[in-house]
């Protein structure tokens, strides 16, 4: 009974923590570990390092990030005419440096990410059988040539219409997908990337505009719904590297 009690104790106090570095409320007065902030997103690390200067009253250029610290906290009352002439304490340095740190962790996945899509991409161009392999064998190690080959073609299509670096990103979050309509059906296209995870995809959504839901079953249209066709591939980054680690199909 006694460990129970201890154990609840070390939850509730390990909870506590975790809770307490949602806001920089103490960041002048204690050091973080990166224990404490690894459950943190990219943005929520860049508004914590930017509230430690924004509890100096420090006058932001970015008109976002200040009207962000405007809008939600009363005590955030900085003076445009005044200098940013801030000190901060060693507890506040070590806290920006350790989340400034992690922020540029983040970056670097992205970056790398981008990398490995081009590098992929160049592969796939370039019939390089062994690098594709270094990619796609998790998945495809089992498969028949013939069904490996489908695979290959299929990335290739899809990789060649995303534009890899018109790829934007919100937090940790990227997008980029094209919608095309060849009067038949109406198809998505796209790259999705949250952390370190990127799912490509091929997405057929239905009929085409220029049918109907009547017209598209009617006499004169050659449409069929049973010709639609959906291909998801999930990659993750593993040592720096692109890999594939998982693919579904539908129809």
């Amino acid at each position: 009974m006694k460990n129970i009690l201890v154990l609840i104790i070390t939850i509730t106090l390990t909870q506590s923590v975790f809770s307490q570095i949602e806001n920089c409320s103490e960041c002048d007065l204690k050091k973080y570990s990166e224990k404490d902030i690894n459950h943190l997103t990219l943005l929520e690390l860049k508004i914590l390092r930017n509230e430690i200067f924004a509890r100096h009253q420090y006058v932001f250029t970015d008109e976002r990030l200040s009207d962000y610290f405007l809008n939600k906290y009363d005590w955030y009352k900085p003076n445009n005419k005044q200098l940013n002439n801030i000190e901060l304490n060693h507890y506040e340095k070590e806290n920006i440096s350790l989340f400034s740190k992690k922020e540029n962790e983040k970056i670097n996945i992205k970056k790398t990410i981008i990398k490995e899509l081009e590098i992929f991409l160049t592969s796939l161009n370039e019939n390089d059988t062994s690098k594709i392999n270094s990619v796609i064998n998790k998945v495809t190690k089992d498969f028949n040539s013939e069904h490996k080959n489908v695979v290959v073609t299929e990335l290739k299509d899809i990789l060649t219409k995303i534009n890899i670096k018109g790829i934007h990103w919100y937090n940790e979050s990227g997008l980029y997908k094209i919608i095309t309509d060849d009067g038949y059906f109406l198809n998505e296209t796209s790259i999705k990337i949250k952390g370190e995870e990127i799912i490509l995809s091929y997405n057929d959504m239905g009929h085409s505009e220029l049918l109907s839901d009547k017209t598209a079953f009617d006499f004169g249209s050659s449409y069929d719904s049973t010709n639609e066709y959906a291909s998801w591939y999930t990659f993750e980054i593993k040592n720096n590297k692109l890999i594939l680690i998982k693919h579904q199909a539908a129809g």
